[in-house]
This record gives C-alpha cells, structure tokens and sequence, in this order.
C-alpha cells in the first residue's frame, strides 16, 4: 500500500491489473480526450511504464482500490511530465467506466495531492489538464490549482491546447533550521580546515587544544564533560592530539583510575593562532547580524544547539560551553 484515504487504498499495480488498465484506458470518454484508441499492446506498455517509474523515481500511476472491492477502479498517482522544457510532477487520474460518479477521482487526486507534500516534501504539485477536459478540470480546482500557463500538448506528439494547473505546498522547500545550521556548519568546517592546516590541525580538533590550554591538568573525565560529543569519540582525539605532539597525559596521583591532561608547547603556540583566526572569522560570519542584536542571537543559537544534543540524548548541562 502506498497511501489511503476514507474510501480508498492506493498501490501500485501489478500484472494481474491488466484487465483493470484496459478497461480504464479503451472506453469512449478516454478515446474522447487523448483522441486516441489503446490497444490492447498499448494498455500492457501503459502498466509496465508505470511499473519502471515505480523502480527509477519510487512513484507512477497507482491503483485505486475501494475499500469495499478487491478490484481496482483506475489509476491515480503522480509522474514527471514534461512541460514546455521542464519536467513537472503531476498528478494524474484516470477511472474506469463502472466507477465514475462516486467522487473516486477527486478523493484519490487529494490523497495524492498530500502525498506530494507530507511524504515527499514537494515545494508545488500540477495537474496537466487538456483544456477542453471539463470533469478533471474540475477535479483540479478543487484541489485549490490555479492556472499556471497554456500550452499545446498530447498524445503521441498530439499538439492540442493543455492547461498547467499548480497548487503550491505552502510550506518550506526544506527546513529552514536543519538547513541551515547544516550549510553554516559544512563551510565553517572547510574553512577552519583550510586554516588549520599549517599546525597539523584540523577543524575537528582545535576545540580540544583550546579546552587543554585553558584547563591544564585537568582530569581526563572531567575533560569529557566538555563537549558535546560522545566519550569514545573525545578519548579518540586525545590519543591522536598525545601522539602529534599536542599534548601529554600524566598520572592522575589522586585516582589512579584516571589521568591528567597537559597542553605541549606547541599546543600553546597554536591555541593563539586558533583563537585569532576563529574570532576573525566568527566577526565575518556574524556580519548580516547587527551588533546590538548579537548577543541575543548567539544566546538563540545556543539554546537550540542544546535542545537538539538533548533530544538526542546528549547530557544538557555541561561544566563549560564548548
């Protein structure tokens, strides 16, 4: 099943659906407005299209099921189709005869409608409508579709009037928040990584050597509850930072279950030019942000940075800020 509605259930179609696709496809008001007659060959190509589209794009003409029959009633579901140079993704219809007049179409048209939007995240949806095809024009309209634009298109290289019908989402494209942090997050990294180059360090690393020279001789446990990253993952850089030359670890003469963590010379030399560079950059990052407004947004900032480490189960109260 790929969605449902209070009457009917969408799936794909199968080959046992033939029958039900030339019973959709060959009838007269079908002839009527593709102005051409399926065949019986051309019906077969129709379901196995819809079967590749299922395995390329993970959506096509689907079959629609009443809830209260086994058989299927038409097809409705969503395709790529070209419009004037641009693929679109449409919503199309189509029932068979014995079905028609119980609002089928328009009920699985809206079902679909949400599908587009609520599953996939789609920003707009259309409906390719042929312009003098009245029963789903109306079926669009009530979806709340506009007209985009006019067009000649059909069947088979058929040029004849169509209308591009579109409904937009509403909502954003993506999640801003999740995006964004996202974008912000990839180029601060590949630019401290490009900065950070010349003393051995990376982006992932530098917070560390600010933490060590900061807190010398601080406990190996008590260094952990700095970050908001998972133990194995600090204990990790800290055996990469000891074996380049960035820090050492002592005995811990009070427990001897745990160690003390020194910075190197080369870690104080470095901590300087780590902390120049990344002010530089924060103070050009910050740049669209009025001055007056900067504490109070960092202050946002943060707070949404520890809601999401704690909603993932990270610890929310840590001993320093990272």
């Amino acid at each position: 099943m790929i969605l449902e509605t209070q009457r009917l259930i969408l799936r794909e179609l199968t080959a046992e659906d033939l029958p039900a696709v030339r019973d959709t496809l060959q009838n007269s008001e079908v002839e009527r407005v593709y102005e051409h007659a399926f065949t019986d060959e051309e019906a077969r190509d129709w379901l196995e299209r819809q079967q590749r589209r299922y395995e390329r794009y993970g959506f096509g003409l689907w079959a629609i099921v009443p809830r209260d029959s086994e058989e299927a009633a038409g097809m409705a579901g969503l395709t790529l189709q070209n419009c004037e140079g641009r693929d679109v993704l449409e919503i199309g219809y189509l029932l068979r005869p014995s079905f028609r007049g119980h609002g089928y179409a328009h009920e699985a048209a809206a079902g679909c409608l949400r599908y587009a939007f609520d599953q996939m995240g789609a920003p707009r949806v259309h409906c390719i409508v042929k312009q003098d095809n009245f029963p789903s024009r109306k079926v669009a309209e009530s979806l709340g579709m506009t007209v985009e634009r006019e067009f000649l298109s059909g069947w088979g290289g058929m040029r004849k009037p169509h209308l591009l019908y579109t409904v937009e989402s509403g909502g954003p494209e993506f999640f801003p928040l999740v995006k964004w942090l996202s974008v912000g997050d990839r180029h601060i990294r590949a630019l401290l990584d490009r900065e950070l180059a010349p003393l051995g360090l990376n982006s992932s690393q530098h917070m560390y050597i600010l933490r060590v020279c900061a807190n010398p001789g601080v406990t190996q446990d008590r260094f952990l509850t700095f970050f908001y990253l998972h133990p194995s993952n600090v204990t990790r850089a800290i055996a990469a930072l000891e074996k380049a030359g960035f820090l050492r670890r002592e005995e811990n003469e009070t427990d001897k279950r745990t160690c003390r963590l020194y910075p190197t010379r080369r870690a104080i030399e470095a901590a300087g030019q780590i902390r120049e560079m990344t002010a530089c950059w924060q103070e050009a990052i910050l740049q669209p942000v009025p001055p007056e407004e900067r504490e109070r947004f960092l202050w946002y900032l943060g707070e949404t940075a520890r809601r999401a480490a704690a909603l993932c189960g990270g610890r929310q109260g840590k001993e320093t800020e990272e």
